[in-house]
């Protein structure tokens, strides 16, 4: 009982939320939902307190920023100490980035005129960053997408041992302590 009371008053920071209801605090650039703050999220100050928060997690965001070390330094100022950055992105090395049209600078969805991908991300790329923002404990690993399909999922399969590994993994996420 008493670890399920402490989760339920820590407070979870949703940057980017889209229609995700993972957090208790949710903000985006175009607010889906009444209880999200609308705001720009691309290095801007967030409409917080310093050290509000547990965690700040966004999911499917930094490849859509242009200015990740402000963002990161933004989140670092928004976390209470231990806290922890949680974020899942785009891996540069995935196949399909590189043999389809969605990641070649032109791609924009039904999120707005802006909404555009302006980086891809190696690991390695995101611990760096996450390291100059003043994170500590950082670590990055490639995940899996559920929502791939079948032929995806089993043709990643096949590729990912030796040198090919990284580029049968879509996703990035990394976790990075204050």
């Amino acid at each position: 009982m008493l670890i399920r009371e402490a989760e339920e008053k820590r407070r979870i920071l949703n940057v980017g939320c889209g229609s995700e209801t993972y957090g208790t605090d949710f903000v985006d650039m175009y607010p889906q939902r009444p209880e999200v703050k609308q705001a720009d999220v691309d290095g801007a100050v967030l409409p917080y307190e310093s050290d509000t928060f547990d965690e700040v997690y966004s999911k499917n965001l930094l490849e859509h920023l242009t200015n990740l070390g402000a963002t990161f330094k933004e989140f670092h100022r928004l976390l209470n100490d231990g806290g922890r950055m949680v974020a899942i992105t785009d891996n540069a090395s995935y196949w399909v980035w590189a043999v389809g049209k969605t990641h070649h600078g032109a791609y924009h969805s039904s999120g707005g005129a802006d909404d555009r991908h302006y980086c891809l991300f190696t690991p390695e790329h995101l611990v760096n960053l996450a390291k100059k923002a003043g994170f500590s404990s950082v670590q990055a690993e490639l995940i899996i997408d559920p929502k791939d399909s079948l032929m995806i999922r089993s043709f990643n399969r096949l590729i990912r041992f030796g040198v090919t590994r990284r580029f049968s993994y879509k996703r990035i996420r990394l976790i990075a302590e204050k």
